[in-house]
């Protein structure tokens, strides 16, 4: 299915009463779910809400996924107002649940056949975890490269007053490459042992792909834009509060990945069982 061929399906979606029904629980489950979440430090709160939007994207495509951001969003500001409403927040979030239709609509679960079942324990985890920390040390050491040659070029900005000055001591600061160096071998690990460890459909790296974009197209970028936008922080704050961002989300990401790898997999055969009864009934 190609990429505007997803927007036009997902359209037709909404002549479903199924589909109506189906996102309407999802919507009202995203909504109770933002207002639970697992405290870890001040700055890092595990959430389950966005596995809602997620099954609205995987289930009904983008168009359908994107429409429930926009309602969720509007819909949980009036139940709990906390600070000014901002459209540019809802446009966020209504866009990672695009992204989510973007990626996993019309996810396909293939049944593991039984030869490669047998394959997969002839596999052991030690040889998973292996191959993960090989991944994660070539991925840690380009990261930390990457931060190493910022740090080089912005070097003879370090004394500059301005914002080039700011961000030029954030990217000079030695403990940037050390901390990209640990999460790129975090990241390696995780992700190379969660696609490892599922089935070969493809659903496990289509889910990471999903999120990892969420992340870093919403929450990186979509949402400190919006931010400085809407007058909730300077650029000067911005800059030097976008380390903590980048790390929080950097240690969250992974995590919110195995949850939706957990998640949507059984979510969608779930679903498709539902949808067989009704079918053969």
């Amino acid at each position: 299915m190609s990429f505007f061929e997803k927007f036009g399906r997902s359209a037709m979606e909404l002549k479903s009463l199924r589909c109506i029904t189906v996102t309407g629980i999802l919507i009202a489950l995203d909504i109770v779910l933002k207002m639970f979440s697992i405290t870890v430090t001040k700055d890092l709160k595990i959430t389950f809400a966005f596995i809602a939007l997620a099954a609205i994207g995987m289930l009904f495509g983008p168009t359908v996924g994107f429409l429930a951001g926009v309602i969720t969003d509007v819909i949980g500001y009036l139940i709990r107002p906390e600070g000014g409403f901002s459209p540019l927040f809802t446009f966020v979030e209504a866009f990672g649940a695009m992204l989510y239709g973007l990626f996993l609509y019309d996810l396909s679960i293939k049944a593991v056949p039984d030869d490669s079942i047998a394959e997969k324990k002839k596999d052991s985890i030690g040889s998973s975890l292996l191959r993960g920390f090989i991944i994660g040390a070539i991925v840690g050491a380009a990261m930390a490269g990457i931060m190493l040659l910022l740090s080089v070029i912005m070097s003879p900005y370090k004394e500059d007053a301005g914002i080039a000055g700011k961000i030029a001591a954030v990217l000079t600061n030695s403990a940037i490459i050390w901390v990209a160096a640990v999460v790129g071998v975090a990241y390696g690990l995780i992700f190379t042992f969660i696609i490892r460890m599922t089935n070969s459909s493809g659903a496990a790296l289509r889910a990471v792909l999903a999120k990892v974009s969420v992340v870093v197209v919403c929450n990186l970028f979509m949402t400190p834009a919006a931010m400085v936008i809407s007058g909730y922080m300077t650029w000067e704050s911005l800059i030097a509060n976008y380390p903590v961002r980048i790390v929080k989300n950097a240690v969250q990401c992974p995590v919110d990945c195995i949850i939706l790898v957990i998640m949507l997999v059984p979510i969608r055969a779930a679903y498709k069982k539902i949808m067989v009864r009704r079918t053969t009934g």
